[in-house]
């Protein structure tokens, strides 16, 4: 059921999410929302300092990207929990599609936190250094609004299916099988209106400013699209 419930979209479906995003949070062009989250496990015996994440305990780093409507059109739960969001992103196929520019035509792209690079398909805020423009202030603004669709799909996916909050599996494969599953079941849930509470968490923002955006992969040309969106707004 996987493939079928948590599916990328077709190109007419992207130009109605974008159509959703821009009327809602006034941000052109948006497919989708991409972040990383931690789901707990029990430290496996093997390996087990991988999958250690930054705040000391053993987790799966779950990568998604959701819709508007908050539904999954991609997960990738097989990297640990110490894999760096802008890595996570390199090593699934929806990141290598990214880095090649094959994924999401010039018009549309993704939106990401600055733990991740700044690609034509792929919009990151402007690092704040303290000196940024009112009208880079007002971009990572707008930015940050429709960006937190990808939180809120955490906050109500581990909300609902509590089990996540603390995977007791030996096996990292069955973790993976387990978090997928629940990301499917959300969007049933979602596709059949049914309500329940969110859980913030702030335990998944990541900035290792060795693997953000000022990388080379900041080439020119995404830069450009990202300035003609921030004198848009």
């Amino acid at each position: 059921m996987y493939e079928d419930i948590v599916s990328w979209p077709s190109s007419a479906a992207r130009r109605v999410i974008a159509d959703e995003f821009e009327s809602r949070y006034g941000f052109p062009g948006v497919v989708g929302c991409i972040d990383g989250s931690h789901i707990p496990i029990k430290a496996p015996s093997l390996d087990r300092d991988s999958y250690i994440n930054r705040k000391g305990f053993a987790s799966v780093n779950l990568l998604a990207v959701c819709d508007h409507r908050m539904r999954f059109i991609y997960t990738f739960a097989d990297c640990s929990g110490s894999t760096h969001d802008a890595r996570v992103m390199r090593m699934c196929p929806l990141g290598n599609s990214l880095l090649a520019g094959s994924l999401i035509d010039e018009t549309h792209h993704l939106l990401g936190d600055a733990a991740y690079p700044l690609l034509t398909g792929l919009l990151v805020p402007f690092r704040d250094n303290g000196h940024l423009s009112e009208k880079q202030t007002r971009y990572n603004v707008v930015h940050s609004a429709a960006r937190s669709v990808i939180e809120r799909a955490f906050g109500r996916l581990k909300g609902k299916f509590r089990r996540l909050k603390y995977l007791d599996v030996t096996r990292t494969d069955l973790a993976a099988l387990i978090i997928e599953t629940a990301c499917v079941l959300h969007n049933m849930s979602l596709s059949d209106g049914d309500e329940c509470e969110e859980e913030v968490s702030h335990l998944d923002t990541e900035y290792d400013t060795d693997l953000s955006n000022q990388g080379p992969q900041q080439n020119s040309k995404a830069r450009e699209k990202r300035d003609l969106i921030m004198h848009s707004l």
